[in-house]
């Protein structure tokens, strides 16, 4: 797969068919004509979110009929199109970041984010909301850090457990141009239950409650033209607050890393989400009447390294960041001969790179990984430390114990239910159990508790009272029989050696590696390959198609 720039295959890709460099760029001719010959109020609103960390340009992954790799994103690309698109409104316009910026490197995670602050901070943030990952460095240090950011921090659901007050602000009213805008923040609301518990201690964001009545006093008390909500919380959650709090005009969702090609329509409520890394802006143009939107245009806008030159001034910010890290970062630890990607919801090449070492190092039936979606991808090259560093951002320790054929099927389904739940509200993260030494049949769209139809431990199906030996990793602060989100795991134990050592030593017995998918994770009624939540659910539970570009590619 080429990295060049190529009009007439990124044309042909999947993710950026309807917005395809002529699509996009005649599309934003129409929405400047429209502009100029709007009478009534208009905003254009400018999101991006998920970054992880990903300061520089990077290799991106489009599918579609011809798959591709392309060089995008990184800070200074980010902000000659943000500032290219600033250039072009005719009217108010805002720039929020919906959070998961300081954890998702090597160099945040040596640095506890400090790296990230200086080129965040020179985007020019109208307003930010904490994603779950922010707090990746402790409490205390992620309070010091959103303290530190150039702009408002709002958060309705982040909350002090001690004193029930909330750590931030849950909106912020900004005016600009004679138009008045309500941003309301909403962090994933399970992330202090599913996160290790030294991340969130002393902290929670499962409070929900009365964000409608919230957001109708804030209509009233304010009285802004437009009420946005930020979202950390990914599109599904996003469309069910939505339904919920109807008077929010415009979502800006983040979190499950989603590519919105076209808005999402709940009721009246517009929902987009542009991916992550960096590699897209999302710019939504709102127009307004006396009765409130009248009309929209959206484009999501691939940052290419062809279409935008870097900005010297934060080019210069990201190079000082990252200097006392080169070295380390480029240290080659093999090579791979084929694409390692996390994107897809179920089996990735990454996770099957990751689980395979740690299930050798642990000498273990069943190696897990807590899955995710870190790192962009890596084509066919030299192996480096920043890549182990963007798959795995926060090396741990090892764990090893066992479990029941019977404990393991509970645990599957459990983890299930989290991706492909009907209530929206038991929603998280957006992917499946990743593994190695275990193959999993299931029906993503079968009932709660009745999804797994086959396991296989080394190619034998489980057996109820057998003892089967799982690996994964130690998240700071839960109990040791907790090993990757299961309790109860018996005779459990701490390793002596780190994940990120597990992947070296396999690396150093099989330098060159190549793999593919292999049908470790299948689901037996969806496509092979899936890279949208979403789209599975929106396909099962509502009228609207799917309308997330990263979702079901052809058969």
């Amino acid at each position: 797969m080429s990295k060049s720039w190529s009009r007439r295959n990124f044309m042909m890709s999947a993710s950026v068919a309807a917005i395809g460099w002529a699509a996009a760029t005649g599309l934003a001719a129409a929405t400047n004509a429209s502009a100029r010959l709007w009478k009534g109020k208009r905003v254009t609103l400018l999101h991006f979110t998920d970054t992880h960390a990903q300061l520089e340009t990077h290799p991106e992954y489009l599918p579609g009929a011809n798959p591709e790799i392309q060089m995008m994103g990184g800070y200074a690309r980010l902000k000659t199109a943000i500032e290219r698109e600033r250039a072009s409104c005719d009217g108010a316009c805002f720039l929020a970041d919906g959070g998961d910026d300081f954890q998702g490197s090597g160099p945040a995670t040596w640095s506890e984010g400090e790296a990230v602050l200086d080129p965040l901070k020179a985007l020019g943030l109208d307003v930010f909301v904490p994603g779950n990952w922010e707090p990746a460095y402790g409490p205390e240090r992620f309070k010091r850090t959103m303290a530190s950011l150039n702009c408002p921090v709002v958060c309705y659901n982040f909350h002090d457990i001690a004193s029930g007050a909330r750590l931030f602000p849950p909106s912020v009213t900004l005016e600009r141009d004679g138009v008045k805008v309500a941003f309301v923040g909403i962090t994933d609301i399970s992330a202090s239950k599913r996160h290790p518990p030294a991340e969130y201690q002393g902290m929670d964001t499962a409070r929900m409650e009365g964000l409608r009545d919230f957001v109708k006093q804030l209509r009233a008390r304010e009285q802004p033209d437009l009420v946005v909500a930020v979202t950390h919380t990914g599109i599904s959650i996003s469309r069910q607050i939505a339904r919920e709090t109807p008077e929010i005009d415009v979502i800006l969702s983040g979190h499950t890393h989603e590519r919105t090609m076209r808005p999402i329509l709940e009721g009246k409520t517009i929902i987009v989400e542009p991916g992550c890394f960096g590699s897209f802006l999302a710019r939504l143009d709102v127009y307004l009447d006396e009765g409130g939107v009248a009309r929209h245009d959206y484009r999501l806008i691939p940052v290419l390294e062809g279409r935008y030159d870097e900005d010297p001034a934060v080019k210069a910010l990201v190079d000082k960041s990252l200097a006392p890290y080169r070295e380390r970062m480029s240290r080659p630890l093999g090579r791979t001969e084929t694409l390692l990607m996390r994107y897809d919801v179920l089996e990735t090449t990454a996770d099957d790179l990751i689980t395979d070492a740690i299930r050798k190092a642990a000498k273990a039936d069943i190696g897990f990984s807590n899955g995710f979606r870190f790192g962009p991808p890596v084509p066919p090259n030299t192996l480096t430390e920043a890549d182990l560093w963007n798959f795995l951002p926060m090396n741990a320790r090892m764990k090893t114990g066992w479990i029941t054929g019977k404990e393991l099927r509970l645990y599957l389904e459990n983890e299930l239910e989290q991706v492909f739940s009907r209530d929206p509200w038991r929603l998280s993260g957006g992917w499946g159990p990743r593994a190695s030494g275990m193959a999993i049949a299931f029906n993503a769209l079968a009932e709660r508790g009745r999804r797994v139809v086959s396991v296989k431990v080394d190619g034998r199906e489980v057996e109820d009272e057998r003892r089967y030996t799982i690996a994964g990793c130690v998240r700071g602060g839960e109990p040791v029989d907790v090993i990757c989100r299961h309790s109860g795991t018996h005779d459990a134990q701490e390793l002596p050696f780190t994940v990120h050592e597990a992947i070296r030593e396999y690396l150093e017995a099989q330098p060159v590696i190549a793999l593919r998918r292999s049908g470790r994770e299948k689901a037996l009624d969806l496509p092979p390959m899936v890279f949208s939540q979403d789209a599975i659910l929106s396909s099962r539970d509502l009228a609207a198609a799917p309308t997330t570009p990263f979702g079901l590619p052809p058969g």
